[in-house]
């Protein structure tokens, strides 16, 4: 193992159906906070799994301090309280590894076949 100096970091939480909800319908004066235009706030990131998964935080530079994390786990879960209603634990929001790459497109799930309902 080694360190990388360089690498950046991603602070946030899995957007869910009901944080997906918020997203969708966040009021005007909000939507600088999640929208990813500026980089004091929060954009919504997607994973490299199959699921197409999506996270919402902030990306963080690497060599971080602690309190600086500590710092950003309170920022993101303020954000997340001023545009949903829903509560969030300090343990929802999780911290990962970046890779500079672009995720996977999303692949969507086919349509069920209504002919299958009648066996």
């Amino acid at each position: 193992m080694r360190i990388e100096l360089q690498r950046k970091f991603f602070v946030g939480v899995k957007v869910d159906n009901k944080l997906r909800d918020a997203l969708e319908h966040c009021p005007t004066r909000d939507k600088l906070y999640v929208d990813g235009s500026d980089p004091r706030y929060l954009r919504v990131i997607r994973t490299d799994s199959t699921e197409g998964e999506s996270y919402l935080g902030k990306v963080l530079e690497g060599g971080a301090t602690a309190t600086s994390m500590d710092d950003l786990k309170r920022n993101v879960l303020s954000i997340l309280t001023r545009i949903s209603s829903g509560r969030r634990s300090e343990d929802d929001v999780k911290i990962f590894a970046l890779d500079e790459g672009e995720p996977p497109p999303i692949v969507p799930k086919p349509a069920p076949d209504p002919y299958n309902n009648y066996r």
